[in-house]
């Protein structure tokens, strides 16, 4: 073998290892800045760890010091408490200003015949009350909004007495009892009646009214008609 073969298997096999050193060479400096970047972001967070546990264990106070001075800061001069106290104030005043801002609309505005009629509503008027500017008041008629209604059985009266309504039509007391005051049949939500015991007592009701027990348009029995009929006196 000649020195000059020798030679060029060297180089034949050199030129791997020179692209492997090119290549180290090339990506060298770009792991390098990687290494340097996780470095440096750890040596970061390791020093601001290192600051909180210092302003940690230093603000921390000692049983003695506690117990020889109350501390100085109340929860209430917190930033997060102030805010919360200002934001409420704002809304307290922005309402307060809108109730003020519409109290004076309506003083300029002055009274219709609409909002007298809205007052006025809660009262059940009838013909031949007597009444005063007084009780036309929005105090007054504030009462008659607060009475309370006549409160509805919580029970159905046929099943736990075991009636039959349809047997019970000659007994206007209890026929008037599921009867509106304008001759009307009740509704079951007022009567607290099942759906079943509801339309057997309305048939019982149109059967009292169909017979003449009931008079359809007064709701007075017979006798009581009969008896203010001869005295004169008329209630309705």
């Amino acid at each position: 073998m000649s020195l000059e073969q020798s030679f060029r298997r060297l180089a034949i096999r050199s030129k791997p290892i020179c692209q492997q050193c090119r290549r180290s060479f090339a990506t060298s400096p770009a792991t390098r800045q990687q290494s340097n970047a996780t470095a440096a972001v750890a040596d970061l967070f390791s020093s601001s760890a290192s600051q909180s546990t210092n302003t940690a264990t230093a603000s921390r106070p000692t049983p003695s010091t506690t117990a020889s001075t109350p501390s100085s800061e109340s929860p209430t001069e917190s930033p997060n408490f102030t805010l919360a106290r200002s934001a409420i104030k704002l809304a307290g005043e922005a309402r307060r200003l809108q109730v003020q801002r519409q109290l004076a609309l309506d003083t300029e505005r002055g009274w219709n015949r609409q909002d007298l009629e809205r007052q006025a509503a809660h009262r059940k008027w009838k013909a031949g009350d007597v009444y005063a500017p007084h009780d036309l008041t929005s105090i007054e008629m504030a009462k008659w909004k607060k009475l309370r209604r006549r409160s509805k059985p919580k029970y159905d009266v046929v099943d736990q007495l075991n009636l039959k309504p349809i047997d019970l039509y000659k007994n206007f007391s209890i026929m008037s009892e599921y009867v509106s005051e304008m001759g009307r049949i009740k509704h079951s939500n007022e009567t607290n009646l099942r759906p079943v015991n509801q339309r057997r007592m309305a048939k019982a009701i149109r059967r009292a009214i169909g017979v003449g027990i009931l008079m359809p348009s007064t709701h007075r029995h017979p006798e009581i008609l009969r008896i203010e009929n001869k005295t004169g006196a008329r209630g309705y």
